[in-house]
């Protein structure tokens, strides 16, 4: 059933969301643009526009300029983000964790086709990567995302390659072989890696949280210039991302869980094109 088919749905008020959604994937739109991206007529996009200003959600650049999502988002994630028990445990984990390694990391959570970062301590380094707070990296083919997907249920799993296969068609069976290869691996050894697959000279390491029930609920992972990764580097990495994953999840009560040692390594794993 389709949300508007729905009797305690309230239509404009789900259609705000969706411009909002919209609006998000871009610094600044024009009213024509943003009325044809949503399908909306611009007499009701314009409304909703002009709501959202007044209540300071939405800029627009003088009159007739173009509309922008404000930072008043941000803020209310910060908040979002902060009363998040899960974020609350995880935090002092987190920064342990970077000053043991000297290296980013990042408290992830999957939202539709992406990993939503929720909490990050920053390193040390001047060569880092570094995300804001409520940003997104895809899925596929992240770290954190193989690890999210390794522990789905069988039909979510396959739901979800479905639908990354509509969304994705340049995917090729191959592809999503190999992706299912790299989940059988981790569903084994509880580690995940991306090798440059999201960003060129970025190599990640990534582990499963669980929550009491067993279901995964979050990763955690450290994102790595390529160039200052060494043999025993990836070592300390993969020892320390593990253990404090599996840390936090006992610290929210979820049962123990055994892993293989991995073999492999961030030095070593095959770059793909």
């Amino acid at each position: 059933m389709a949300l508007a088919d729905k009797y305690y749905t309230i239509g404009v008020l789900g259609k705000s969301f969706g411009v909002i959604e919209l609006m998000a994937h871009q610094a600044k739109w024009e009213l024509r643009d943003l009325a044809k991206a949503s399908g909306l007529p611009k007499g009701t996009l314009q409304r909703i526009l002009l709501t959202l200003c007044e209540l300071g959600f939405v800029s627009q650049d003088g009159k007739g300029g173009a509309y922008s999502l404000t930072l008043k988002f941000f803020k209310l994630g910060q908040r979002i983000a902060s009363n998040n028990s899960l974020v609350e445990k995880a935090r002092p984990a987190c920064r342990q964790l970077m000053e043991k390694v000297n290296e980013t990391v990042n408290l992830c959570v999957a939202q539709n086709f992406d990993m939503v970062v929720m909490a990050q301590q920053v390193s040390w380094q001047i060569l880092r990567l570094d995300s804001i707070i409520g940003s997104s990296f895809p899925i596929y083919p992240s770290a954190s995302g193989k690890v999210h997907c390794a522990f789905l249920e069988e039909s979510e799993l396959l739901k979800f390659l479905n639908e990354l296969r509509e969304a994705r068609p340049e995917l090729t069976t191959d592809d999503i072989n190999r992706f299912c290869t790299e989940l059988a691996a981790i569903r084994r050894e509880g580690v995940g890696f991306d090798c440059e697959e999201i960003f060129t000279g970025v190599r990640c390491v990534a582990a499963p949280i669980f929550d009491y029930t067993g279901n995964l609920v979050a990763t955690i992972g450290c994102s790595v210039p390529t160039v200052r990764i060494t043999e025993e580097s990836s070592a300390l990495l993969i020892r320390e991302v593990i253990q404090t994953a599996a840390a936090i999840s006992m610290s929210i009560g979820a049962p123990r869980r055994e892993f293989m040692p991995t073999t492999r390594t961030m030095l070593h794993c095959p770059v793909r094109g």
